[in-house]
């Protein structure tokens, strides 16, 4: 201990007397350490969390392997057949119209859930009580859950609020309930109604009369695996579809488990992404660490007749090195501490960044783990930057010492690995500046799109019809024509319709389909739904590339119709689309036939990466829908449309609100944002490991200047130029920066091979990008080079001499 507190003090003065170095090494060890928490961060909060509860690593979510909605029917089965699950629950989204004692209505989110839900997540309402099945049985009174945000803003925290009745959708509801604090399942919603999905039952109280749920989740045993469990769903369900079918349908039948929280749609892609993030922020430590073993070689070698002495006093080599890695350590706490502030900003900026509407569980900030994984980092900090230059000195002797100075070259011959470790940082910065160059153009060329369906200063607002309008059939059909025409009529209007889903944003609908004649339900082949009201494809001024589109003879009595885009004309039916008939099993065809009566262009109907791009569209007057998304064109200017839209809808039905009032290319850029995000991370990250690198390449100059001053003082003295000692310190800097470069630029194409993928409209190996990066790296390094030069050339030739 004695022996510790001593090295402490001795390490403080140290690195008090070298505020330039220390400056350095904490600038470093802090942009290193604080990215790497931030990346943590993301990783913990957004990209691989847990549900907020109690073994919330366990809560799973399934769904048919076609996207498909699974039925009340098939709920019930697995229920009773499944044996993987402790608990299976089920929910449906949506948006209401709710209303507090008389005042006006506003849309809140809320989710229908069945009573199992809440024991199943082990959350409790903090005030009142949860839903018991009885809630949920047919003509029970309506109650409802709020959440705590809603409790203390709408209703002002009263302690009196469970039994009060509020109106959502015009019906009234009892409140019964008030739960937790961040309780926000199964997104972010704040109304909770109870879910029945007994077939033989039929629906309760809810505010979603369908026969489907959007989703099921379960909570897995602790020996389960989701793997064993979809193996488990899936067999029961080509038992199901058998029993239902009479054939089995291999797609249909296929179940997914996986983690609730992750959203990607493809096994593996969380993991994957947050594989690289780690990679990234590794990179970066090992660019930062590599500065300050450079930094802390150089302080070895200023300090090099100080250590020789001690060890010839009779210090021993392990005291020697324990000493130096005590030094570091101060450092390297130091460069934590800065880390810490520099992940607090960086959090907060991103959690500021992302868009409204995100899962109540993504909450990215510095909490107790990201301490722990700093803390982490600073012991491997200081493990990578002062272990070797600890080493190095703790090696060296008097006899070592004397030989390097009177050939004026760096002790413990350093210079070699310093130059070693430069050219690491050149190369791991050129690979993160490429990858940042490719994504940079991928969201340039996303924004520079040239959609086919013109989506500037379309209107964009989902609604929702009043559940007192939906329990008849009749008004259920008739609502969204009424809706359109109301708006048709507006004189700010120039054109509006109704639609399912918005083009360039991907409809979540994906059925198995069948042609007759040409394409059974065996195959296995998928395609979109969308559902579309008269005027969708004039909206978007989407040409008709053979038949009609929907009209007034497409009614709910009528023969079934549909209109299908040019990918599933050119894939399915290349001689011909029209008069054929379809059939997509679900939702969206409810297993009818349907004739072909159009073909349309494609609106990149799977999104703009094209995924599965083969679409149907369908009548809403013969496939009524409760919740869909209205189009408008303005005649003048956006501006000029919410407020005359809303008057129009309240006119026919003073319960009906709008919500998610955007224009589309917002909706679009949103849906498509990860590769601006995907830009800025590798941006942040090549910009700080560029600078770190440039940072290190002057140090190392700069000492490299300083240990020759007495060669450069004999070299001027003997007639050398100014120009002649530049050229020498810049042709010292670029061939380490080169040889840096050709690694950097080996590595950058193998890793722009793995992302490719995930770019959009750029090559990995954009001659762009890489000539663009490769001329940053040469200015950044000729500025590094620069500096010492000219330094250099102020060598007095006197003093440089006399000083030996």
């Amino acid at each position: 201990m004695n022996h510790l507190v001593s090295d402490l003090r001795y390490g403080f003065r140290m690195l008090w007397k070298t505020p330039s170095a220390t400056a350095m090494v904490f600038i470093a060890l802090s942009l290193g350490i604080g990215l790497s928490a931030v990346m943590f961060s993301l990783i913990e909060g957004a990209v691989l969390p847990k549900l907020p509860v109690e073994g919330g690593d366990r809560i799973a979510r399934i769904q048919r392997a076609d996207l498909s909605s699974q039925t009340a029917y098939d709920y019930a089965t697995w229920v009773s057949r499944q044996r993987s699950f402790e608990a299976l629950g089920a929910y449906d989204v949506s948006t209401v119209t709710l209303s507090v004692e008389g005042a006006g209505g506003d849309p809140v989110r809320a989710a229908a859930i069945t009573p199992s839900i809440l024991p199943l997540l082990a959350a409790q309402p903090e005030i009142g009580r949860p839903f018991t099945e009885d809630d949920a049985i047919v003509g029970a009174p309506a109650v409802i859950l709020v959440s705590h945000d809603f409790w203390r803003d709408r209703l002002g925290a009263d302690p009196g609020a469970l039994g009060r009745v509020v109106r959502v959708n015009g019906r009234p509801a009892q409140i019964v309930g008030v739960m937790p604090r961040g309780f926000g399942f199964p997104w972010n919603e704040q109304v909770w109604s109870p879910l029945n999905l007994d077939p033989a039952r039929g629906g309760g109280a809810t505010f979603t009369m369908t026969a489907e749920t959007r989703a099921v989740v379960g909570r897995l045993r602790d020996s389960v695996s989701p793997s064993a469990a979809a193996r488990e769903l899936t067999s029961i369900t080509a038992e199901l579809d058998r029993e239902r079918r009479g054939a089995a349908s291999l797609l249909q039948s296929v179940v997914k488990v996986r983690g609730y929280t992750d959203l990607f749609s493809e096994a593996g892609r969380s993991a994957a992404l947050a594989a690289l993030m780690l990679g990234v922020a590794f990179l970066v430590l090992l660019v930062a660490c590599s500065n300050v073993a450079n930094v802390l070689l150089a302080r070895a070698v200023a300090r090099r007749r100080e250590i020789a002495v001690r060890l010839a006093i009779g210090a021993s080599h392990v005291r020697i090195t324990m000493q130096l890695l005590v030094e570091t350590s101060l450092l390297a706490a130091a460069g934590a501490v800065g880390g810490v502030v520099v992940a607090v900003f960086g959090t907060r900026n991103i959690m500021a960044a992302m868009p409204a509407g995100m899962p109540y569980w993504i909450q990215v900030r510095v909490d107790w783990p990201v301490l722990g994984f700093v803390a982490v980092v600073a012991v491997v900090a200081t493990l990578m930057a002062g272990l070797m230059p600890a080493l190095q000195a703790a090696r060296s002797n008097t006899h070592d010492v004397l030989k390097d100075d009177a050939r004026g070259s760096s002790s413990f011959r350093v210079g070699r690995v310093m130059r070693r470790l430069i050219g690491v940082e050149i190369a791991l910065s050129f690979v993160l500046l490429v990858l940042a160059g490719l994504f940079i153009r991928s969201a340039t060329n996303f924004k520079a799109t040239d959609f086919a369906f013109q989506p500037e200063g379309v209107y964009s607002a989902l609604v929702r019809l009043p559940e007192a309008s939906t329990n008849d059939v009749r008004a259920r059909s008739r609502g969204p024509e009424q809706i359109r025409e109301a708006l048709t009529t507006l004189p700010q209007v120039a054109g509006a319709a109704l639609t399912t889903a918005v083009p360039g944003v991907g409809s979540s609908q994906v059925a198995p389909v069948e042609i007759e004649g040409a394409l059974d339900a065996a195959t296995a082949s998928r395609a979109r739904s969308i559902i579309v009201s008269p005027g969708f494809f004039d909206l978007f001024r989407a040409r008709l590339v053979a038949g009609r589109d929907f009209d007034a003879r497409d009614q709910a009595e009528a023969v079934r119709v549909a209109i299908v885009n040019e990918s599933f004309a050119n894939r399915y039916l290349p001689n011909g689309a029209l008069d054929h008939r379809v059939r997509l099993s679900g939702p969206g065809g409810k297993d009818e036939w349907l004739t072909v009566v159009g073909v349309t262009q494609d609106l990149m109907e799977g999104g703009v990466d094209g995924w599965n791009p083969e679409t149907v569209y369908l009548p809403f007057t013969q496939h009524s829908q409760t919740t869909f998304t209205i189009v408008a064109r303005p005649s003048v200017s956006f501006a000029s449309l919410p407020v005359p839209i809303r008057e129009s809808l309240r006119a026919l039905e003073p319960d009906m609100a709008l919500f998610d009032v955007q224009r589309l290319e917002a909706v679009i850029y949103d849906a498509n944002s990860g590769y601006t995000w995907f830009s800025i991370l590798f941006l942040v990250s090549g910009g700080v490991a560029l600078f770190l690198a440039a940072l290190g390449l002057y140090g190392v100059m700069a000492f490299w200047v300083i240990q020759r001053t007495r060669e450069i003082g004999v070299r001027m003295a003997l007639g050398g130029q100014r120009r002649d000692i530049v050229r020498l310190v810049l042709r010292q800097g670029l061939v380490q920066t080169l040889v840096g470069l050709i690694a950097g630029l080996v590595l950058a194409v193998a890793a722009a091979a793995l992302l490719r993928s995930a770019m959009f409209g750029v090559t990995p190996y954009d001659p762009i990008v890489f000539a663009s990066v490769l001329g940053v790296m040469l200015g950044a390094a000729w500025l590094g080079c620069w500096m010492p030069a000219r330094r250099a050339t102020r060598v007095d030739p006197l003093r440089a001499l006399a000083a030996e």
